[in-house]
This record gives C-alpha cells, sequence and structure tokens, in this order.
C-alpha cells in the first residue's frame, strides 16, 4: 500500500454535498486530511437532475479542498445514489465437458454476461454474486473444483440510465475525472458493517435528507436493496407547519425533536423570539414536537419494515439492524425502531476504520458514505496530466469495460441464457 496517495470521494446528496480527502496507513485506516462541505444544488432524492448546477457546488468544493490538503486533485470517488435504485434475482449457468475445472475466468464470464445483459427496468449498474451450485450442490469456493455443471445466482442493482450519466457530466464539467461510482449504500455498509454481522443477517438503513435506504445482507451476502423517497426533511416539513420556517424547523429538530412523544414532558416548552417587531414570541410544547416527529418517523419506519418483510428475511436478522444517517440521531429513534421491528438496533460507527489520533468531528455518522466510499478506493486521486479532461461543454462519453473473448462457442445451454436474460431477472420490488 502506498500511504503517500491521496483518496479523495464526493458525498452528493440532496441536501449538502462533501467532498472529503484522506490517505491510508500500513494498517489500512484512513488518515483525514480535509473536508469540506457546500449546500447541494442540482439534486432531488438522491439524483442529480442539474449537472450543470451540481458541477458548480462540487468545483467549488473541491478547489477548497485543494487548498486545504495542499495537493492538486484529479478524479475523484462518487457514490451512486437515487431513489430508482432496486434489486433483482438473476442467475447464469453453464454445462460443461465431464470434469472440467472451474476457473476464475469462467466465473467472471458468466458474472460478465450478466452484467451485458439488457432488460427494460434500467440500466444495470452493479452485479453481486450469491451462492454457486457445483453439479447441483451449494459451494462456497468453486474455483478449481471439477464438474459437469455451474449454476450461480446473483443479485443485479439497476436503475434509471441517467443516474451514473449525470454524475459523469457533472464531474467532467467540473474538470475532474471519475475514478468510479460504486453503489454508496453498499459502500457505506463496508464502513458500518461486520463480518459477522453480514453473515448472521442484518439489515443496514441510511435515513437520509429525502430518502431513506435499506441494504439487507445473510450469509456474507448482499440480498436486498431499496429505496424509500421520504427522510429527514419530511420531518422537517411537518415541524415547519407550525408556522415555522424550513430553516427554523431543521434546527428545532436536530435540537429538540423526540422519536416517542410519551417520553416527553407535558409542562416542557421551547420558547421562539419573533425576528418581526410587534409578534409575540412563539412557544412550542414539546410534547407536540415529538407527536408530530413521531408521527412521521413511524410512517417511514412501517415502509422500511414492508420492505424488510417483502425480501423474506425478517425472521434471519441475527445481528438486527444498524442505523445511519442524520435522522438516525433523533432522541429515541433507535428505540422507536426496535419497538416497530422487534430487532435489536444499534447506530452505525466507522471509527475502527479511521486512524488514532483523527479529530472527534470525523468520527460523527453524517461522514460514514464518505469513509466507505475512501475504504473502497484504490487508486491515487492526485492529479496527473493525462488523466484531467480538457474543460469542454459537451460531456465525456462513459466507457464500456471490455468484453472477454470467448474460446469458443456457447453451447447450447448457454446460448439459450444468452438470449433469453430478461426472463432471468425476477423483480423483488
Amino acid at each position: 500500500m502506498d500511504t503517500n496517495n491521496i483518496y479523495v470521494a464526493l458525498n452528493i446528496g440532496s441536501s449538502e454535498i462533501t467532498a472529503m480527502a484522506a490517505q491510508k496507513n500500513e494498517e489500512g485506516q484512513l488518515r483525514i486530511l480535509g473536508v469540506e462541505s457546500g449546500t447541494s444544488e442540482g439534486v432531488r432524492y438522491g439524483e442529480i437532475i442539474n449537472p450543470s448546477s451540481t458541477s458548480a457546488v462540487v468545483n467549488r468544493l473541491l478547489k477548497l479542498l485543494q487548498n486545504r490538503i495542499g495537493r492538486e486533485i484529479g478524479q475523484v470517488y462518487v457514490g451512486l445514489n437515487g431513489r430508482s435504485l432496486k434489486t433483482l434475482k438473476a442467475s447464469n449457468g453453464r454445462q460443461l465437458d465431464n470434469g472440467t475445472e472451474v476457473t476464475d475466468m469462467l466465473l467472471h464470464e458468466m458474472i460478465s454476461e450478466v452484467k451485458d445483459a439488457k432488460t427494460e427496468q434500467g440500466a444495470i449498474y452493479e452485479v453481486y454474486m450469491q451462492e454457486t451450485k457445483v453439479d447441483d450442490e451449494i459451494e462456497a469456493s468453486p474455483i478449481g473444483c471439477l464438474c459437469e455443471k455451474i449454476q450461480a445466482s446473483y443479485r443485479v442493482i439497476l436503475g434509471k440510465p441517467e443516474l451514473k450519466t449525470n454524475i459523469e457530466r457533472c464531474i467532467d464539467r467540473a474538470c475532474y475525472a471519475l475514478a468510479s461510482a460504486p453503489i454508496q449504500i453498499v459502500a457505506t455498509a463496508e464502513a458500518l458493517l461486520s463480518a459477522n454481522e453480514k453473515e448472521q443477517g442484518c439489515a443496514l438503513v441510511d435515513f437520509g435528507a429525502h430518502c431513506t435506504t435499506l441494504a439487507i445482507f445473510h450469509h456474507g451476502y448482499l440480498r436486498y436493496l431499496s429505496v424509500i423517497p421520504f427522510g429527514g426533511k419530511n420531518i422537517t416539513k411537518d415541524i415547519a407547519s407550525l408556522e415555522l420556517s424550513e430553516s427554523i424547523a431543521e434546527q428545532i429538530k436536530i435540537q429538540f425533536a423526540n422519536a416517542i412523544k410519551s417520553t416527553v414532558n407535558p409542562s416542557q416548552r421551547i420558547t421562539l423570539k419573533s425576528e418581526i417587531q410587534g409578534i409575540e414570541p412563539k412557544r412550542i410544547p414539546l410534547q407536540t414536537l415529538a407527536f408530530i416527529t413521531e408521527a412521521r418517523a413511524s410512517e417511514i419506519l412501517d415502509l422500511v419494515l414492508v420492505h424488510i418483510q417483502k425480501s423474506g428475511l425478517y425472521g434471519h436478522l441475527g445481528a438486527g439492524l444498524i442505523i445511519t444517517g442524520n435522522a438516525s440521531k433523533l432522541q429515541n429513534m433507535d428505540a422507536l425502531i426496535q419497538q416497530k421491528t422487534q430487532l435489536p438496533v444499534r447506530i452505525g460507527t466507522h471509527s475502527s476504520h479511521l486512524e488514532d489520533g483523527t479529530a472527534e468531528r470525523f468520527h460523527d455518522i453524517c461522514y460514514s458514505p464518505l469513509i466507505g466510499l475512501l475504504l473502497s478506493a484504490d487508486a491515487d486521486c492526485s492529479y496527473k496530466e493525462a488523466e484531467k479532461p480538457v474543460e469542454s461543454s459537451k460531456p465525456t462519453k462513459p466507457t464500456k469495460e471490455p468484453k472477454i473473448k470467448r474460446n469458443n462457442v456457447l453451447n447450447k445451454f448457454g446460448n439459450k441464457l444468452a438470449s433469453g436474460f430478461e426472463s432471468l431477472f425476477k423483480d423483488e420490488n
């Protein structure tokens, strides 16, 4: 590991965009070099809808970050988000000659065919292998096995085609290169979940500003992913219905909101001085605030529970729920989730991935998406002359990974699969 490399990640959220730079020590822990944040523009429900507006914010933040760390940035990692993301099941297999050895190349070919398959349900962004059967028996390590037949199952993550295209346009217009755009919730899981939790079964719930994202793991594999188009901003808007501005409502939510109204003293109130002369101060009972917060939080959690049950894994979540995102910080939010789901709940932490002596503020879970991206980064993000794109009014076209050439023609079984991938996808949402 080159400890002189720098890694730069962007979290493009609906309310805020944050850029972070870090290095990795010899143990793989992160040394945070700097962070810059700004109000998000051109983003809705986690998706970039106006690349020009978003790129202006990204350009400004990355320039500030360059000045802070004293290194010029050439490329960045960006998490792929969006309410259109969902997961489908898929499978692929081979009928082989008797005694054929399973190789890494064969498995790579099979997964590449799934990635290249066409479906009307959206663009395929990632394919995660699940169990593999060798001669109809599940085999955890199939490479090297001799068999006549191999069958693998997958989880396919897909969404609107413009999700990644607009990220590429945004980064290009900001005059940087895109190193990679992994699925954000999967990257966040690497920062927050242990291997044991993934093995026993757990659900990661990220309460974002406009969306709540759910990812379920079992036996070490990603089993389910869904995005619910409700988040912390919905609670803020409900509080704003008390004749408050959204900015004041957001501050009140952060400081005083409670997810369980029965825990709040009915006599407690907050007093807000009016900025308009002649208008009396507004007094809001904290129990009224908690009533609003609990109602909306319960609605979001009911939807999360519906998706957990839909995954078929509700009874297999031995490690319970791990929660993250700013809305997860609400008072008693973890207790409300435990009441609703009857499952163990803990608030996520990425502290074990930070170098000793890291400033306390970087341990905040608001940085978990960035920590996840930085942990997965393997390419130096320092500026190199060949990397940085020339400023252009036209976005660069995304390049496709080269296909691996087959040494022989697909057999009858393989041909059937190649011509009928659409029927192999099963909608889970």
